[in-house]
Protein backbone atom coordinates (compact mmCIF):
# COMPACT_ATOMS: atom_id res chain seq x y z
CA UNK A 1 0.00 0.00 0.00
CA UNK A 2 1.20 3.05 -0.73
CA UNK A 3 1.79 5.88 2.30
CA UNK A 4 0.41 8.45 0.00
CA UNK A 5 -3.84 8.41 0.23
CA UNK A 6 -5.01 9.95 -2.76
CA UNK A 7 -8.78 11.60 -2.30
CA UNK A 8 -11.07 13.58 -3.88
CA UNK A 9 -13.61 15.83 -2.77
CA UNK A 10 -17.07 15.45 -3.87
CA UNK A 11 -19.57 18.25 -2.42
CA UNK A 12 -21.69 20.84 -4.04
CA UNK A 13 -20.97 23.88 -1.81
CA UNK A 14 -17.44 25.47 -2.43
CA UNK A 15 -17.03 26.86 1.63
CA UNK A 16 -16.84 22.87 2.10
CA UNK A 17 -14.05 22.53 -0.43
CA UNK A 18 -11.92 25.56 0.56
CA UNK A 19 -12.24 24.12 4.20
CA UNK A 20 -11.04 21.01 3.37
CA UNK A 21 -8.54 22.25 0.56
CA UNK A 22 -7.10 24.62 3.60
CA UNK A 23 -6.48 21.27 6.39
CA UNK A 24 -4.77 18.62 3.74
CA UNK A 25 -2.50 21.33 2.51
CA UNK A 26 -0.67 21.10 5.64
CA UNK A 27 -0.26 17.26 4.89
CA UNK A 28 2.46 14.99 3.87
CA UNK A 29 0.48 11.46 3.32
CA UNK A 30 -2.41 12.73 2.12
CA UNK A 31 -2.92 14.72 -1.40
CA UNK A 32 -6.18 16.13 -2.30
CA UNK A 33 -6.15 14.86 -6.01
CA UNK A 34 -10.11 16.35 -7.57
CA UNK A 35 -13.00 18.41 -6.67
CA UNK A 36 -16.14 17.54 -7.84
CA UNK A 37 -19.38 19.09 -7.60
CA UNK A 38 -22.12 16.96 -8.59
CA UNK A 39 -22.34 12.86 -8.67
CA UNK A 40 -22.14 12.90 -12.12
CA UNK A 41 -18.55 14.64 -11.73
CA UNK A 42 -17.77 12.34 -9.08
CA UNK A 43 -17.70 9.05 -11.13
CA UNK A 44 -15.68 10.81 -14.08
CA UNK A 45 -12.94 12.12 -12.03
CA UNK A 46 -12.84 8.94 -9.84
CA UNK A 47 -12.80 7.24 -13.44
CA UNK A 48 -9.90 9.26 -14.20
CA UNK A 49 -7.87 10.21 -10.99
CA UNK A 50 -7.90 6.62 -9.20
CA UNK A 51 -8.52 8.11 -5.64
CA UNK A 52 -7.44 5.39 -2.81
CA UNK A 53 -10.41 7.50 -0.96
CA UNK A 54 -13.87 9.11 -1.81
CA UNK A 55 -15.25 11.96 0.89
CA UNK A 56 -18.94 12.20 -0.66
CA UNK A 57 -21.09 14.20 0.45
CA UNK A 58 -24.97 12.75 0.38
CA UNK A 59 -27.27 15.30 -0.56
CA UNK A 60 -26.62 16.73 -4.07
CA UNK A 61 -28.18 18.20 -7.11
CA UNK A 62 -28.78 15.81 -9.82
CA UNK A 63 -27.26 12.29 -8.95
CA UNK A 64 -27.02 11.89 -5.48
CA UNK A 65 -24.14 10.25 -3.74
CA UNK A 66 -25.59 7.02 -2.99
CA UNK A 67 -26.13 6.71 -6.73
CA UNK A 68 -22.61 8.11 -7.16
CA UNK A 69 -21.00 5.96 -4.94
CA UNK A 70 -22.45 2.64 -6.29
CA UNK A 71 -20.89 3.89 -9.92
CA UNK A 72 -17.78 4.59 -8.17
CA UNK A 73 -17.04 1.00 -7.05
CA UNK A 74 -18.92 -0.81 -9.33
CA UNK A 75 -15.81 0.32 -11.40
CA UNK A 76 -13.23 -0.05 -8.39
CA UNK A 77 -13.88 -1.86 -5.57
CA UNK A 78 -10.38 -0.77 -4.30
CA UNK A 79 -12.11 2.72 -3.73
CA UNK A 80 -12.70 3.72 -0.22
CA UNK A 81 -16.20 5.75 -0.18
CA UNK A 82 -16.67 8.14 3.17
CA UNK A 83 -20.25 9.35 3.27
CA UNK A 84 -20.11 13.12 4.00
CA UNK A 85 -23.47 15.23 5.44
CA UNK A 86 -25.45 17.49 7.49
CA UNK A 87 -27.85 15.13 7.37
CA UNK A 88 -28.73 12.49 10.36
CA UNK A 89 -31.69 10.69 8.84
CA UNK A 90 -31.72 6.94 9.10
CA UNK A 91 -32.70 6.35 5.21
CA UNK A 92 -30.36 8.30 4.11
CA UNK A 93 -27.67 6.96 6.29
CA UNK A 94 -29.12 3.81 4.93
CA UNK A 95 -28.91 4.41 1.27
CA UNK A 96 -25.55 5.46 0.92
CA UNK A 97 -23.75 2.40 3.25
CA UNK A 98 -25.83 0.09 1.76
CA UNK A 99 -24.22 0.70 -1.57
CA UNK A 100 -20.90 0.72 -0.49
CA UNK A 101 -19.89 3.68 1.93
CA UNK A 102 -17.60 2.61 4.46
CA UNK A 103 -18.20 5.04 7.11
CA UNK A 104 -20.81 8.33 7.20
CA UNK A 105 -19.61 11.23 9.51
CA UNK A 106 -21.73 14.50 9.47
CA UNK A 107 -19.81 17.51 8.21
CA UNK A 108 -19.63 19.46 11.79
CA UNK A 109 -17.50 16.19 13.26
CA UNK A 110 -15.36 15.84 10.00
CA UNK A 111 -12.99 18.72 10.42
CA UNK A 112 -12.58 17.72 13.75
CA UNK A 113 -10.01 15.14 13.08
CA UNK A 114 -9.92 14.96 9.39
CA UNK A 115 -6.62 13.54 8.95
CA UNK A 116 -6.74 10.82 11.17
CA UNK A 117 -10.33 9.98 9.89
CA UNK A 118 -8.93 9.56 6.54
CA UNK A 119 -5.96 7.07 7.66
CA UNK A 120 -8.65 4.76 9.43
CA UNK A 121 -10.54 4.89 6.56
CA UNK A 122 -8.06 4.11 4.20
CA UNK A 123 -6.83 1.47 5.97
CA UNK A 124 -10.05 -0.20 6.07
CA UNK A 125 -11.64 0.80 9.55
CA UNK A 126 -15.59 1.70 9.40
CA UNK A 127 -15.62 4.90 10.81
CA UNK A 128 -19.20 6.61 12.19
CA UNK A 129 -19.73 9.72 13.80
CA UNK A 130 -20.98 8.59 16.98
CA UNK A 131 -24.78 10.35 16.59
CA UNK A 132 -24.55 8.32 13.33
CA UNK A 133 -24.13 5.18 15.03
CA UNK A 134 -26.30 5.72 17.61
CA UNK A 135 -29.06 6.28 14.97
CA UNK A 136 -28.33 3.03 13.54
CA UNK A 137 -27.83 1.48 16.67
CA UNK A 138 -31.66 2.53 18.06
CA UNK A 139 -33.16 1.27 14.48
CA UNK A 140 -31.34 -2.26 14.02
CA UNK A 141 -31.95 -3.36 17.52
CA UNK A 142 -35.03 -2.04 18.24
CA UNK A 143 -36.70 -5.55 18.13
CA UNK A 144 -33.40 -7.70 17.70
CA UNK A 145 -32.20 -10.70 20.50
CA UNK A 146 -28.68 -10.36 21.73
CA UNK A 147 -28.70 -13.93 21.62
CA UNK A 148 -27.59 -14.32 17.51
CA UNK A 149 -25.92 -17.77 17.78
CA UNK A 150 -23.29 -17.04 15.54
CA UNK A 151 -21.38 -20.13 14.36
CA UNK A 152 -17.46 -20.34 15.44
CA UNK A 153 -16.73 -19.50 11.41
CA UNK A 154 -19.15 -16.18 11.68
CA UNK A 155 -17.12 -14.99 14.58
CA UNK A 156 -13.89 -15.06 12.77
CA UNK A 157 -15.43 -13.64 9.54
CA UNK A 158 -17.21 -10.79 11.97
CA UNK A 159 -13.24 -9.91 13.54
CA UNK A 160 -11.66 -9.63 10.00
CA UNK A 161 -14.52 -7.53 9.07
CA UNK A 162 -13.78 -5.04 12.21
CA UNK A 163 -10.13 -5.16 11.78
CA UNK A 164 -11.15 -3.19 8.07
CA UNK A 165 -10.04 -6.37 6.02
CA UNK A 166 -11.37 -7.06 2.50
CA UNK A 167 -13.34 -10.39 1.74
CA UNK A 168 -10.79 -10.99 -0.68
CA UNK A 169 -8.34 -10.69 2.50
CA UNK A 170 -10.82 -12.25 5.09
CA UNK A 171 -10.54 -15.43 2.43
CA UNK A 172 -6.75 -15.70 2.36
CA UNK A 173 -6.75 -15.25 6.10
CA UNK A 174 -8.68 -18.14 6.69
CA UNK A 175 -8.06 -20.02 3.65
CA UNK A 176 -11.63 -20.66 2.46
CA UNK A 177 -12.86 -19.01 -0.90
CA UNK A 178 -14.35 -15.29 -1.70
CA UNK A 179 -18.18 -16.81 -1.99
CA UNK A 180 -17.79 -18.36 1.41
CA UNK A 181 -16.84 -15.57 3.13
CA UNK A 182 -19.78 -13.60 1.08
CA UNK A 183 -21.60 -16.62 2.52
CA UNK A 184 -20.79 -16.38 6.08
CA UNK A 185 -21.21 -12.49 5.80
CA UNK A 186 -24.45 -12.57 4.66
CA UNK A 187 -25.53 -14.92 7.58
CA UNK A 188 -24.21 -12.42 9.64
CA UNK A 189 -26.46 -9.82 8.44
CA UNK A 190 -29.79 -11.91 8.57
CA UNK A 191 -28.61 -12.65 12.19
CA UNK A 192 -28.45 -9.04 13.29
CA UNK A 193 -31.01 -7.85 11.08
CA UNK A 194 -29.41 -5.39 9.14
CA UNK A 195 -27.94 -5.03 5.49
CA UNK A 196 -24.59 -3.22 5.26
CA UNK A 197 -21.16 -3.94 7.19
CA UNK A 198 -21.00 -0.83 9.19
CA UNK A 199 -24.63 -1.45 10.61
CA UNK A 200 -23.21 -4.96 11.21
CA UNK A 201 -20.14 -3.79 13.31
CA UNK A 202 -22.22 -1.11 15.02
CA UNK A 203 -24.26 -4.30 16.69
CA UNK A 204 -21.50 -6.40 17.40
CA UNK A 205 -19.47 -3.60 18.83
CA UNK A 206 -22.69 -2.44 21.05
CA UNK A 207 -22.93 -6.52 22.11
CA UNK A 208 -19.26 -6.60 22.64
CA UNK A 209 -18.68 -9.45 20.04
CA UNK A 210 -15.61 -7.15 18.46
Amino acid sequence: MSDLTRVLLVDDQQIFHDAITAILSAVSDIRLVGHAYSGEEAVDQARQLLPHLVLMDVMMPGMGGAAATELILNENPMVRVLAISSFRDYEDIRAILDKGAIGYLVKDALTEDLVNTIRNTRQGNTVLSPDVARVIFARTTSDASTDFGLTDRERQVLELLASGQTNAEIALALRISQPTVRFHFNNLLTKFRVETRSEALVVAAKNGLV
